[in-house]
């Protein structure tokens, strides 16, 4: 039994987003239980402990003994530093004197070392979404639901915009003779379905975009990216692909409609992604689906492959083989077989699969 990663693109389901602090962190959660927030709401605010910095103070004054150290310390257990603190020297001015490398925490002063806790910025989560908060862990965070209509995607630039959602037209971005003020593409957020070049980039900075969605990009550009002051987000991966047909059928479908761009960068401690979010009011008998954490993955299943060469593809599960397949590459691996939208048929690693819509 596998259980595939998921990536959902759906018409209405209902959106569950979890805010929470790392585990290692705490803080003050912003919001009760039942309320509406938006999508730049701060849900929690806490600090992210830093890394412990040891310091051989005995060393650095070429001291015998750890005792010796005493009268030249000139800070305490649990006192506040940063990079201009004295943390030991004489307190007439002249010799040596150690100073703290970072801002931080004195954590401990034993045998003649002097431990710095480093105090990271204070680190605000936000809802990312417009819904109401369905439950509250103190000092970690919330859980917000809400409805609408959303495509998660694989890397953003930490950007966020609230705008319309507009395709790319016949000519391409990059050759359109505008600017910002004559540009039909000002303030919306545009689609382009073909791997995002510097041009691009360079084409939707001139002509004012709210946003830019493509599949893919080379990642040698990812600092420019990082760098741009509007959302970025890839659908597909790094280096040359095409967008699903999947995924190009919702951005058809919901054309025009004004959406909410996520750019999230992915983090070390977090498992969001970067998505378009669109609220979407409910028609009577109509109930969003909720997400299935434990789907498994089964035949006749459309999915899709993540990883080369077939990497973007959609496809079938036709089946699901008991033993591992031997692959090119001589190693083996348990496999599913999909027959992709080409009509080929291949023996992708579970790892390799996604389920793509539901």
């Amino acid at each position: 039994m596998h259980y595939p990663e998921q990536r959902p693109i759906v018409k209405l389901a209902v959106i569950q987003r979890r805010v929470m602090l790392p585990e290692q962190a705490s803080g003050l959660v912003t919001v009760l239980p039942d309320q509406r927030v938006d999508v730049r709401d701060v849900v929690v605010r806490g600090l992210v402990p830093g890394e412990h910095i040891v310091l051989d103070a005995k060393a650095y004054f070429r001291l015998r003994k750890a005792e010796d150290l005493k009268p030249l310390l000139r800070v305490r257990v649990d006192d506040e530093v940063d990079e201009i603190t004295v943390l030991a020297g004489k307190e007439s001015g002249r010799g040596r004197k150690l100073y703290a490398p970072v801002r931080g925490r004195v954590a401990a002063i034993i045998n003649g070392l002097i431990l710095i806790e480093q105090v990271n910025d204070v680190l605000d989560l936000e809802a990312g979404v417009r819904g109401r908060v369905s439950d509250v862990q103190s000092g970690r965070g919330a859980v917000i639901e809400a409805s609408g209509a959303y495509v998660q995607g694989f890397w953003g630039n930490g950007q966020r915009a609230i705008a319309v959602l507009r395709g790319e037209a016949s000519t391409a971005l990059e050759d359109l003779d505008a600017d910002q003020f004559s540009s039909p593409f000002h303030n919306v957020i545009v689609v382009v379905r073909r791997g995002i070049t510097q041009r691009v980039i360079n084409a939707a900075r001139n002509l004012g975009v709210s946003g830019l969605v493509g599949p893919s990009m080379p990642v040698s550009l990812l600092g420019h990216a990082l760098g741009q002051p509007f959302p970025i987000m890839l659908t597909e991966a790094f280096g040359e692909t095409r967008v699903n047909r999947t995924l190009n059928q919702w951005l058809i479908e919901h054309e025009g409609s004004q959406v909410v761009l996520d750019a999230f960068e992915p983090t070390p401690w977090d498992t969001r992604r970067p998505e378009i979010v669109m609220t979407v009011a409910t028609k009577p008998g109509e109930t969003p689906v909720r997400p299935n954490l434990m789907l498994t993955l089964r035949a006749g299943m459309t999915v899709r492959v993540i990883g080369a060469p077939y990497t973007g593809m959609s496809g079938v599960v036709l089946n699901l083989p008991s033993d591992p397949v031997l692959l090119d590459n001589g190693m083996r691996f348990a496999c599913a077989q999909v027959e992709l939208s080409s009509g080929e048929r291949i023996f992708a690693p579970l790892a390799n699969i996604e389920v793509s819509g539901r």
